[in-house]
């Protein structure tokens, strides 16, 4: 579900659409056989916080989600990864049917870049939300 949140934010925000198509905001590794720039969403870890009782409606979950830019030139990648931390960063309430807690920036990873040449850069985020039971 949180991987679901991330990209809703990601394709929501108007500044990361206008540099990357919604085909290259995809869950699971990057494709670089679309074209770059191109983003990636994979679920790093989830810890569920649990229900207060077995009769709850929800459990509290807690998810980290890692969003990789792959671009070719490294001023590209830096601004998309500014750009994804203000899509994301501090959004909460429905969002794309999951019922989010808080969104929080939580690492942003070392500057990479790939055997062609391609410039690399990750940003991870803390997705807390309602998981029904």
């Amino acid at each position: 579900m949180s991987v679901k949140v991330i990209r809703a934010l990601l394709l929501g925000a108007s500044e990361v659409a206008a540099r990357v198509p919604a085909d290259r905001i995809a869950a699971g590794d990057v494709a670089v056989d679309k074209g770059l720039p191109a983003i990636g969403i994979t679920e790093v870890v989830l810890v569920p916080i649990g229900a207060f009782d077995a009769q709850a409606e929800f459990s509290i979950v807690t998810s980290r989600v890692q969003v990789t830019i792959v671009g070719k030139a490294y001023p590209d990648v830096a601004a998309l990864i500014d750009l994804a931390r203000r899509a994301c960063n501090f959004e909460r309430g429905q969002i794309a049917g999951v019922d989010v807690i808080s969104v929080l920036r939580d690492t942003v990873g070392p500057d990479m870049e790939d055997v062609a040449g391609n410039s690399i850069k990750t940003i991870d985020f803390k997705v807390t939300y309602h998981e029904p039971n």
